[in-house]
């Protein structure tokens, strides 16, 4: 799709940030926009696709994402790196924050280590350590043995290359908390609350020190308690009511149903919300498969990931699409404000909001072209269709999401 001549997208609906806008086109050269818009004649010797009025979104950004089709970004392989990134990539997510759950600090370190060296494309933008430093009472599936309390100091040595660890989600509460939070902060890593049982006493100060993200809500986190007849707000009630904080939905339809999607849009809006997948190793994998993803082992059940004990989730088995397609269809968010909550928002989170997330001239043509029932057809990165077959994941084998 790329090259000097340039490659004219036409008969598209568009769907901007408010709006979806029909008989529009888009055109981009050496795999950056020039122009979208109102349908405008291509310029003479152009490459012209047609998409026959499908909708066009920009290309989907992931910030939590750990696997996919038995292989996970835990592993000190190129290989494995590449693997699900591309996975990612033909489901529509072009950008991911490779994300890597609890294990030893060695083996994080090499884990990393594999994703420095990987290349091109199937480098990801960045990275995402989820743990060690997790509450073990709001663990889930990360298994207490691989914890870790930030006053350790080791989370120091996997921060060698600067701009590729680009987030790091902690519990808030834990010893050496406040101290990781600020050199963090300073080092430009977004700092995100979750597996915790912060209060919001804890979540103030930790903000005061830098923390400005939390994950995925109402999964690995502290919530309404009582103490006598004195209601006592946890963390998932001090991000709903925040100002500023930008928080993350895994809305797959098994972590969290409609109702809880909804109440986090009216809470927080499209611009503080990121749609994530938290999709495992197993996301592409038939019911019954097993895989690790890092300490933690899991197994696919009823269209999600839960651990091998069968009494937490241990990821999804959702791409992003799959997640932006509930969010419409199942919990009535409009088109416009859920891509901004898959592309738009994430993108500003992680630091590229310069370089992709939106349909605008001077970013990177990443594109998603979808049918009406919101599911795959094909994928551009960087200007160069992924799959020029046609139709994509989606429609390969079993649906993996609940939309």
């Amino acid at each position: 799709m790329s090259g000097e001549r340039g490659v004219a997208v036409v008969n598209a609906s568009i769907v901007h940030h408010e709006r979806v806008a029909t008989g529009e086109c888009l055109f981009q050269r050496d795999g950056v926009i020039e122009y979208v818009g109102p349908h405008r004649r291509p310029p003479a010797g152009w490459d012209v696709v047609d998409v026959r009025g499908r909708l066009l979104l920009p290309g989907l950004v992931d910030v939590h994402v750990h696997g996919a089709r038995g292989r996970t970004f835990n592993e000190p392989d190129t290989q494995a790196w590449t693997s699900v990134t591309a996975a990612h990539a033909r489901a529509g997510s072009t950008s991911v924050l490779a994300t890597l759950a609890s294990d030893s600090l060695p083996a994080t370190a090499a884990a990393l280590d594999a994703g420095r060296r990987t290349d091109g494309d199937s480098r990801p933008v960045g990275a995402h350590l989820e743990g060690p430093y997790l509450n073990p009472e709001f663990a889930g599936a990360h298994p207490e043995e691989a914890l870790r309390t930030p006053d350790d100091g080791g989370w120091q040595t996997l921060l060698a290359e600067p701009e590729f660890v680009r987030m790091v989600t902690l519990a808030p509460e834990l010893p050496g908390a406040a101290k990781a939070i600020r050199a963090l902060t300073e080092r430009n890593i977004v700092v995100s609350a979750g597996h915790s049982g912060a209060s919001g006493e804890v979540l103030a100060t930790a903000r005061s020190h830098g923390l400005s993200h939390v994950a995925h809500l109402w999964s690995g986190q502290s919530a309404l308690s009582k103490d006598g007849p004195w209601r006592i707000t946890g963390l998932l009630e001090s991000v709903l009511s925040s100002d500023g904080l930008t928080a993350e939905l895994i809305a797959d339809g098994r972590h969290l149903p409609a109702e809880l999607v909804r109440i986090a849009y009216r809470c927080l809006g499209p611009d503080r919300l990121c749609l994530v997948s938290d999709a495992s190793a197993g996301t592409g994998l038939p019911p019954g498969s097993e895989f690790s993803m890092g300490a933690a082992r899991g197994v696919v059940a009823d269209g999600v990931a839960l651990d091998h004990r069968g009494e937490a989730f241990c990821g999804s088995t959702s791409f992003l699409s799959d997640i932006l397609r509930f969010t419409v269809l199942r919990a009535g968010v409009p088109l416009p404000h859920a891509t901004r909550m898959a592309a738009t928002t994430p993108a500003r989170v992680a630091g590229i909001a310069e370089r992709t997330g939106s349909l605008a001239p001077g970013l990177a043509a990443d594109l998603v072209v979808l049918d009406d029932g919101l599911r795959v057809l094909r994928v551009a990165r960087h200007g160069r269709w992924l799959d020029e077959g046609g139709r994509g994941p989606a429609d390969e084998g079993e649906e993996t999401g609940d939309g």
